[in-house]
Parts: structure tokens; C-alpha cells; sequence
């Protein structure tokens, strides 16, 4: 199949000439560092496309059934006729490309050895999927039959959880784009970042190089911070399709369960759930009928969901690749979608830096891709948060009111109960949306028959402003988005009334016990 038919972008090119100019250097196992929603497949598709028009077998492998049904269907819209590799699917080794699950492989190369095996895929060129997998021990296993092959890895994060370096394995690596060229050519869609104080983690132990999961979900599912997940997500995502990242199988079904509670269409996945169940949940998440999904450790890799416009962090990670993989959800674009949200409950985003920033992936020893490129000649970025209006920015004068720090900034700050931007430009609202919020109040207010004036007051009380030339505006039916801004700002009122009384009783006892002392 001749390559012509796979148009490729021109940092795709650079990333198949890059590796292309690596082998010929003499380097066999070459890397090729990918932001998420990069176009790795089609990157993959011209690889595999002139491996097999010079006469070569191509094999591609993989670890999840879903990476390895994406990519044989992208292969298609290239043209590509390719077998597939996996349990439960038919077999057609006559194809001179190869996609498969790397367990079923390693399963079917036991049955003999390699040269009277009739499952053994003889290729030149072996392809590696999300290859920051290929140091584990089944990867290595196989790999070590193809030793005198080619092998091209893709990924978008080049570094284990512990802090190793891809260099473990692969000797050469090309970085063809990164996260903010992507975003400035309008491949990817940039981030708009909220999050609260980091949680309490002092207790949490560390397994390989990660944050004890046990310990972790102890920490993170807490009524109390489950409840917080869904309010913040009320008042800044309401309404938006949105991915949650949860711990453990048990908090996401918690997430989950707290978002029925209050209204809101919400599923959760995990591994355990079938391919028919996954199909019929995506499928309903993507037309809208689903709001919320939950997930655990499902969705952080290889998932092209363009559909999702608020990414909800309910897990802390100590890996910048691990977050990368989850805050790439987002960043896919979408018709009618210009930006999405990143909700923080984990202090990922402080620990680790923006999405957008600038990595130093280095093949050689530890990576260095846990620490956010900074010039030379400038003080780190902090997050800080604008002693005005909250804004969370990362210094100089506030994007949002315009103050300027004159002052040593102080860290992130923020209530249990409220959220404050820190990261990204703010998405002002456009005069169509005030037109349409103004419009949404007044069909309350003739519902619950409130004083005109609560228009005005409500309408400030979202935009900012008072309204100014809006009283033409006639009522408009509220939509979800509205509805859930509504039940946030009553969630919010009666935790506000609710400290009060604490506040009260705490005084009165504190009266009484210097009443005691005095007499």
C-alpha cells in the first residue's frame, strides 16, 4: 500500500522522518514522544505503510482490547487491511500487518517455539503502543525474540511512576511537538484549571514510585471530600460532559453514587466491566445522555473521547506522565468546544506543573520528566493566588481583576468548600450567554414568584456585574447547566448556615468557659 494515501501533519512528518534518520544512524530501538491527541495512530499508519511497501511484516502491540480496536480502525480509514491478535477475535495471519494485545501474544508464543509456531509474526518492524509499558516483564519478554528487529515506540509520556527513564530499553528518542505547539496550531484545545488546598497525603505511603493506593483511597474517599467533588463540579462544570479519576473501584462508585444524589446522570466503569457494558456507556456519554462518568485506572491511556469538556482529578499521582495521561482527556477537540476545565481535588497540578508546560523527557537514567522546563535566568513559576479576588494564576498582574502583585504572593489558598481558578485564561462569558443567564432568572423568578429585583441580584451574583440593558429579556427555560449552578448555589447556602450555628455554638461555649474561670 503505497504511504501517499496518509496525509500527515507536519510534526507527524517530522516524527516519522525523525525516526526514520535514528535507525539510520544505526540506533534499532527508537522512541517517538507524542503529546496525547497528537495523531500517534496516523504517525503509526505511515510507519507501518512504508515498512510494507519495501516488503516487510510489521507487528503492533499493545496492552488493552480498546487500543488494539482503535488502532486496527484507524489503520482501515488509511487503507491499512491489518489482522488482529486477540482472544475472542478471528484470526488472519496472511495480513502483513499485525495488531495485537500483547497478553494474547505472549500467551500463543508458549504453545512452541518461535520458528514452528504458526503464531509467530515474523516482522521487520515491530510498533509499541503507550510504549512506556515495553520495561514491564511480558513486553521484555517478548521483545527479546525480535532483538534484531526494528522496534518504534510511541508515547506520550516517556517515564515509569518510579522515576525510570525509557533509556532502560531504548536507545535513541525523537520529540517532534509539544503540548503548547499543539494548542497554538489548534490540535488541542488548552486547559482552564480550579482546584482546592492539596489534601493531607502525610499519612500515605509510597509503592513503586506511586502513592499506596490503599492508603490513598483511605485519604480521598471521605463523605465529606466526595461531597466536595460534586459541588465544585455543580458550580464550575455544571452541565458539561466530564471524566472523573477516582482511586479505587470503591470510591469511584462513591463519586458516582454522590452524583445521582444530587441529579446528575452519572456511570462509572472500572476493568471489571465488560466490552458490551463499556460500548453502551461511551455511546450514552457521547450523545449526553450520561453527564458524569466515573472511572479507576481505565481511561488514562489511549482513549479518543473528544466528547469530554471537564477532566475531574479526585486522584492524587506522584508521576507528571500519570497526569499528563489523565489530563489529556480533555484537551481533544471537539465541535463547538474552545477550551476545557480541569478540576484539581488531588494538588496534581501544584506538585507537578500545568498540562501545557514544557517537559525535559530524557532517555538517560532518571528521566527528567517529572521537572517543568524553566528558563535559566528566571525564578521557578508558582502558582499563586491574587490577594484581591482569588484568582489562581502563576504571577505579575491578575488576568482577572488586574491587580498587580506587589508583594511576595502568597501559596494556593482556599476554603473546604470553594474553588478558585489556577491556571489557564478565564473563559469570559459572551454577551449571547449573559443575554441567556438574565433570561433563565427571570423564568425562575415568575416560577417562584420572587421580587423582581432577585433577577439583578442573581444575575451579579453569576457574572459579576449588574444587569444593564437586559430588561426586554422575556423568560428562557432553564437548562442543566443552570439548574446544576442553582443547586450548587443552595448546597452552598446551607453549608454556609450550617457553619454559622457551629460558629455560634463554639462561642457561646467559649463564653460559658470564661464565665466558669471568672467565677
Amino acid at each position: 500500500m503505497p504511504p501517499a494515501i496518509i496525509t500527515l501533519r507536519d510534526y507527524q512528518v517530522k516524527a516519522v522522518e525523525g525516526a526514520r534518520q535514528e535507525i539510520a544512524k544505526g540506533f534499532d530501538r527508537v522512541l517517538v514522544v507524542m503529546p496525547t491527541g497528537a495523531g500517534k495512530t496516523a504517525t503509526a499508519s505511515d510507519i507501518a505503510a512504508r515498512a510494507v511497501a519495501k516488503g516487510h511484516r510489521v507487528l503492533c502491540l499493545m496492552h488493552r482490547r480498546q487500543l488494539v480496536e482503535q488502532m486496527k480502525d484507524r489503520f482501515a480509514d488509511y487503507g491499512l487491511d491489518a489482522g488482529v491478535i486477540m482472544s475472542g477475535v478471528d484470526t488472519n495471519l496472511g495480513e502483513p500487518i499485525q495488531i495485537g494485545t500483547i497478553q494474547t501474544y505472549a500467551r500463543r508464543l508458549q504453545l512452541g517455539t518461535p520458528g514452528s509456531n504458526p503464531f509467530f509474526i515474523n516482522a521487520s518492524v515491530v510498533l509499541i503502543d503507550e510504549s512506556h509499558h515495553a520495561l514491564s516483564k511480558i513486553y521484555q519478554r517478548i521483545l527479546s525474540i525480535y532483538k534484531d528487529k526494528k522496534i518504534i515506540g510511541i508515547t506520550a509520556t516517556p517515564v515509569l511512576s518510579s522515576g525510570v527513564g525509557m533509556g532502560e530499553y531504548f536507545q535513541s528518542m525523537v520529540v517532534p511537538v509539544t503540548v503548547q505547539e499543539l494548542i497554538d496550531k489548534g490540535h488541542l484545545v488548552p486547559a482552564v484549571y480550579w482546584g482546592p488546598s492539596s489534601p493531607d497525603l502525610t499519612a500515605v505511603r509510597i509503592t513503586a514510585g506511586d502513592y499506596n493506593k490503599k492508603d490513598l483511597n483511605k485519604v480521598m474517599n471521605q463523605p465529606k471530600l466526595v461531597g466536595d467533588v460534586v459541588q465544585s463540579w455543580l458550580k464550575i462544570a455544571g452541565g458539561k460532559q466530564s471524566m472523573v479519576f477516582c482511586v479505587k473501584v470503591d470510591h469511584s462508585k462513591a463519586v458516582r453514587d454522590e452524583f445521582l444524589r444530587h441529579g446528575v446522570a452519572c456511570e462509572h466503569l472500572d476493568a471489571h466491566s465488560d466490552d458490551d457494558e463499556r460500548s453502551d456507556v461511551l455511546r450514552r456519554f457521547r450523545n449526553g445522555d450520561i453527564q458524569v462518568l466515573t472511572n479507576c485506572a481505565l481511561y488514562t491511556e489511549g482513549s479518543d473521547i473528544s466528547e469530554i469538556q471537564c477532566v475531574v482529578m479526585a486522584r492524587p499521582v506522584r508521576s507528571a506522565g500519570f497526569m499528563l495521561q489523565i489530563i489529556g482527556r480533555g484537551a481533544r477537540p471537539h465541535p463547538g468546544k474552545d477550551h476545557f476545565i480541569v478540576i484539581d481535588h488531588s494538588g496534581n497540578v501544584e506538585r507537578l506543573g500545568f498540562y501545557e508546560d514544557d517537559r525535559d523527557w530524557d532517555l538517560n537514567g532518571r528521566c527528567q520528566g517529572d521537572r517543568v522546563v524553566r528558563p535559566k535566568e528566571k525564578e521557578p513559576r508558582k502558582i499563586i493566588a491574587c490577594e484581591m479576588c482569588s484568582f489562581m494564576f502563576s504571577g505579575g498582574k491578575c488576568p482577572k481583576c488586574g491587580h498587580i502583585i506587589k508583594r511576595k504572593p502568597r501559596l494556593i489558598e482556599s476554603t473546604d468548600d470553594e474553588l478558585v481558578q489556577i491556571g489557564g485564561k478565564e473563559k469570559k462569558m459572551s454577551k449571547e450567554e449573559r443575554r441567556l443567564w438574565y433570561g433563565m432568572f427571570e423564568y425562575i423568578r415568575r416560577e417562584k414568584n420572587y421580587a423582581k429585583g432577585w433577577v439583578a441580584h442573581k444575575y451579579r451574583e453569576k457574572t459579576g456585574v449588574w444587569p444593564r440593558g437586559m430588561e426586554d429579556i422575556g423568560p428562557i427555560a432553564p437548562t442543566q447547566e443552570f439548574r446544576n449552578w442553582m443547586k450548587y448555589q443552595k448546597i452552598r447556602f446551607f453549608k454556609s448556615k450550617q457553619k454559622n450555628v457551629e460558629r455560634e455554638k463554639c462561642e457561646i461555649k467559649q463564653n460559658c468557659t470564661e464565665l466558669n474561670l471568672v467565677g
